[in-house]
């Protein structure tokens, strides 16, 4: 049987989908988010498809069948937090989870039990302000989700670190 072709366009760096039957597929697995009669698919969502070997690429008029190719053909939408971007997505999809990119590199999780979470993808060694973690937190929980900081070692190793405020008492 064929894999599905989607189109990706190299200066939006998003893949495009316009067949209605994989569209619903592929939006009831939590893949991507429809604008108008398309579903517009987050590099990282497509580099993790054909990976997975479930799709194959059309770059202008070129086909691309695998993960490398893609690599080759697509590498300057590979930039910034992708590649970091890319272990944690793929991490959570291979442990089952339905993931939802937010932006940048915040992804929207549902787990097993139906809880949603907000995960943010750091790298090691990166500095980030006290109000920052502090903004992250309010903004999860303004939202009635947990906060998740999903932090990416140099060799590409995943630690996950539920954050939550805690209230002083003074006894």
């Amino acid at each position: 049987m064929d894999k599905p072709t989607i189109v990706f366009d190299n200066n939006t760096c998003k893949g495009y989908v316009t067949s209605l039957d994989l569209i619903r597929e592929l939006d009831k697995k939590w893949f991507g988010r429809i604008e108008e009669s398309k579903l517009v698919l987050d590099v990282v969502e497509v580099a993790y498809l054909i990976l997975k070997n479930k799709i194959t690429i059309k770059v202008n008029d070129k086909k691309i069948e695998n993960f490398n190719e893609f690599i080759n053909t697509c590498y300057s939408c590979l930039k910034g937090f992708f590649w970091p971007n890319l272990i944690v997505y793929k991490d959570l999809r291979d442990r089952g989870r339905r993931v939802r990119v937010i932006s940048g590199n915040k992804f929207l999780i549902k787990d097993k039990h139906g809880n949603l979470r907000i995960v943010i993808v750091l790298e090691e060694g990166s500095l980030r302000k006290a109000s920052s973690i502090y903004d992250d937190i309010l903004t999860a929980n303004n939202n009635g989700l947990e906060l998740v900081y999903a932090i990416v070692s140099l060799q590409g190793d995943l630690t996950y670190y539920e954050v939550s405020r805690i209230e002083p008492r003074r006894e």
